[in-house]
C-alpha cells in the first residue's frame, strides 16, 4: 500500500507533466495563444468550464477530453494522498492516545521518570534493560518525541502538576525519579509525590547541597548530586583504578547479565532461619552476597557463611541476572525495585 507521501509525489508529478503538455497541445494544436492555452488547462482540469462551448475541430476536442480524464484523475490522486495524510496523522494521535491509556491502565509497582533530558535516555535504557516497567513525564515536545522513537511509555504533559502525575498513576507506583532541569521543580515534584502516595520511593536530583537538604526535608529517600558522584569517580580513578575500572566494566556488553540485586525476604519465604553456607549459595546458585539489609536498615557487610537470614531482610546478591532470578524462584523472595 502506498503511503500518504508517495501518493502526493506520485500525483503532483503527474499533474505537472498533465498540465506542461496539455498548455503545448493547446498551443500547437488549436492555435491559442500560450495564456489562453494556459486558461483552457485551468477550466478544463477545474471542470469549472465557464460554458466552453465544443465549436472546436475535432482534435482539439480529443485533446479536451484526454485533458479531463488525465487531469482530473491526476489531480483527484494527489488530494486523496493529502487528505489520508491528514487522517492518518489523527488517527495515528488517537490510536497512539488510546494506546498510551490503555497501556497506563495496567501499571503496576511502576517507577515514573520526570524528565527525559541528560540523565532520562540513560535511566530508560537500563529499566528496559533489566525489564523494569516505567513511565516517562516529560513537557518539552522534542525530548517527548524522542522518548516516543525509543519505544517507551511517555506523558506529554508537566510533571509539576498533580493531575499529571495521577495520570501516571502515582499511587500504583513503586519509585519515582525526580531530575527536572531546576532543583526548585524537583523540590516541588517531591512534595506532591510524598503527599499522593506516602509510601512511594524518591529518588531525587539536585545541583546544591541547600537544595539536598530541601529534597530530604520534602520527603527524598535519596537525592543524587551528579557534580559530587562525577567528583568521587574521578576521585576513585586516580586514588583505586582498578576497582573503579572494574565497576565501569559492568556497563560493558560482556558484562551485561552481570547485575547486583536485591531481593527481599517476605513472610513464608523457605530462605527464612537459614544460613548462607546451609543454602550454598555460592556453589549451588554461582552468587555472591554482597551484604543483608537488617529490618532496622542496618546493612550487614560481607555477611559470614554462619549468618542467617530473616523475615523482613534485604539480601544484595551479585551475579548473572539468569542466576538471580532462579535464586528467586527458588526461594519465593521478591524483587525490591518491582514492590513488594
Amino acid at each position: 500500500m502506498n503511503s500518504p507521501f508517495t501518493k502526493i509525489r506520485r500525483g503532483a508529478s503527474a499533474l505537472v507533466v498533465i498540465v506542461f503538455l496539455a498548455v503545448v497541445g493547446y498551443r500547437l494544436v488549436a492555435g491559442y495563444d500560450w495564456l489562453e492555452a494556459c486558461w483552457m488547462v485551468v477550466i478544463t482540469i477545474s471542470t469549472v468550464g465557464y460554458s466552453e462551448q465544443s465549436g472546436q475541430d475535432w482534435t482539439t476536442q480529443l485533446l479536451s477530453i484526454a485533458v479531463i480524464l488525465l487531469g482530473t484523475t491526476a489531480a483527484a490522486y494527489t488530494f486523496t494522498g493529502m487528505i489520508q495524510l491528514t487522517l492518518q496523522g489523527e488517527l495515528d494521535h488517537a490510536f497512539g492516545r488510546r494506546r498510551m491509556e490503555k497501556e497506563l491502565s495496567r501499571l503496576k509497582n511502576h517507577t515514573i521518570i520526570c524528565g527525559f533530558g541528560k540523565t532520562g535516555p540513560v535511566l530508560a535504557k537500563d529499566l528496559q534493560q533489566r525489564r523494569y516497567k516505567f513511565v516517562i513525564l516529560e513537557i518539552d515536545p522534542v525530548h517527548y518525541q524522542l522518548a516516543i522513537d525509543q519505544g517507551y511509555l511517555a506523558i506529554n504533559a508537566d510533571a509539576t502538576d498533580e493531575e499529571t502525575l495521577k495520570e501516571a498513576r502515582i499511587t500504583e507506583a513503586s519509585a519515582i525519579v525526580v531530575a527536572l532541569p531546576t532543583d526548585a521543580q524537583n523540590v516541588f515534584i517531591t512534595l506532591s509525590a510524598r503527599n499522593l502516595c506516602p509510601g512511594i520511593r524518591i529518588v531525587a536530583q539536585a545541583d546544591q547541597e541547600s537544595s539536598s537538604r530541601k529534597l530530604r526535608q520534602a520527603g527524598a529517600n535519596e537525592v543524587v548530586m551528579g557534580h559530587q558522584m562525577v567528583a568521587e569517580y574521578l576521585s576513585r580513578l586516580v586514588t583505586r583504578p582498578t576497582a573503579a575500572q572494574f565497576f565501569s566494566s559492568l556497563n560493558e556488553p560482556e558484562f551485561k547479565e552481570l547485575i547486583l540485586d536485591e531481593l527481599f525476604i517476605p513472610n513464608g519465604s523457605s530462605i527464612e532461619n537459614q544460613s548462607i553456607a546451609q543454602l550454598r549459595v555460592r556453589d549451588r546458585h554461582q552468587l555472591l552476597v554482597v551484604a543483608v539489609k537488617t529490618r532496622d536498615e542496618s546493612l550487614d557487610f560481607n555477611p559470614a557463611g554462619d549468618r542467617v537470614f530473616q523475615c523482613g531482610e534485604t539480601i544484595l546478591v551479585m551475579g548473572k541476572q539468569d542466576a538471580v532470578v532462579a535464586f528467586q524462584k527458588s526461594y519465593a523472595l521478591v524483587d525490591h525495585n518491582v514492590g513488594l
